[in-house]
């Protein structure tokens, strides 16, 4: 029931527009004139100026027969470079951009896809029950748009997002919670050769705590990194002052917070065996969750990819999406294969067979919710 010929025009269009995170006004103003000539009632939200962007969520409902759950679905606006002077090149059934610029298919797609959906609902006059749309800004740089959706904002008993570079018929049902962290780690300076004993060597301290811990994959999607280092002022200096930063990640709460233990003892012991001293700061930057296959969205899901013809693969993924942190914030929502690839780079590519499966799998769960007793 997909028409590829409009999705694939669609999905190149809006990808035209360029809207990198905290500058998608061009494009939530394309959607909104877009949702309107659908005929739904469509708005943008204040949540850029929650964070200094230009624009907010784009947001419109659907309304549907009564008795059928209220779903959302949702993609988001921003890209993570420009699309800028953006030339299409369509080969072999892929399209990609001339190589100069990113294809913008991380998430243009989604986009088009909830728009194809919502043709297709029309056009055929397919039973389905109401459906909140939501186009967010900033996924890139934060999910910021997806933050200012409060659970009172949304009436959906779950829904489903568009923003996986899986192939269609992978779904998630496990990502990490994700928790940033600043160490300062405290010494003392002296002059490094009349008399460096004199000194606590701050980078020393920090290098036995980064020695100290198990950086790299814990599990499925857990992991611990350090990112950046810096510190020192001359090279005849010992050191009082370095400041290291890092991440960790785990689908399991629990686990999570073992893991910012683990790295606040690495650096309070290695500071107190040399006599210095360490500050730590961890800020949450997304939550987790995991999901079990009889969740009613997954249900659906799995219904709408076997409808589509594929077969239905869940999928543990070691990065975060918006899904993180609508599932943070109470509203359920399942992140869908979409497809595209070399996301983030010039490589960037999408197969049409692929964005019409995933247009396919979207339209086929909406009706697979309609069918739930």
């Amino acid at each position: 029931m997909v028409n590829q010929s409009r999705l694939v025009s669609n999905f190149c269009k809006l990808s035209l527009i360029d809207g990198i995170y905290g500058k998608e006004l061009d494009v939530a103003r394309e959607l909104l004139a877009r949702l309107e000539a659908l005929g739904l009632e469509a708005t943008m939200d204040d949540a850029g100026k929650t964070f200094g962007g230009n624009a907010g969520n784009v947001r419109a409902r659907l309304t549907g027969a009564p008795g059928i759950p209220t779903i959302v679905l949702c993609a988001h606006m921003d890209t993570i470079q420009s699309t800028r002077n953006l030339t299409h090149v369509q080969r072999d059934g892929i399209i990609t951009s001339d190589g100069t610029t990113i294809l913008g298919g991380d998430d243009r797609s989604g986009l088009a896809i909830v728009f194809e959906i919502l043709h297709v609902l029309r056009e055929q006059n397919l039973n389905h029950g109401s459906i909140e749309v939501l186009f967010t800004v900033a996924e890139e740089s934060g999910m910021h748009g997806a933050k200012y959706i409060k659970r009172s904002d949304c009436e959906a008993e779950f829904g489903f997002v568009f923003d996986c570079q899986a192939s269609p018929g992978n779904y998630i049902v496990e990502a990490p919670g994700a928790v940033s962290f600043t160490a300062v780690v405290r010494g003392r300076s002296a002059h490094a050769a009349v008399s460096p004993e004199k000194g606590v060597h701050a980078i020393q301290i920090a290098s036995k705590a980064i020695a100290a811990l198990k950086l790299g994959r814990w599990d499925h999607t857990g992991m611990l990194n350090i990112g950046t280092i810096q510190g020192g002022t001359a090279i005849n200096v010992v050191p009082d002052h370095v400041k290291v930063t890092g991440e960790t990640r785990n689908a399991s709460e629990s686990k999570l917070r073992a893991q910012v233990e683990y790295i606040r003892a690495a650096f309070s012991k290695a500071a107190s065996d040399d006599g210095g001293g360490a500050d730590l700061e961890f800020m949450e930057k997304y939550g987790g969750y995991q999901f079990t296959e009889d969740n009613p969205m997954i249900v659906a899901a799995r219904a709408g990819i076997a409808a589509a013809g594929l077969d239905p693969t869940p999928l543990k993924y070691a990065g975060g999406s918006d899904a993180n942190v609508l599932n943070k914030s109470g509203i359920p929502v399942l992140n869908l294969g979409v497809g595209f690839k070399n996301a983030h780079s010039f490589q960037e590519c999408i197969a049409i067979r692929d964005l019409v499966a995933a247009a396919e799998i979207g339209l086929k769960t909406v009706q697979a919710v309609a069918k739930r007793d």
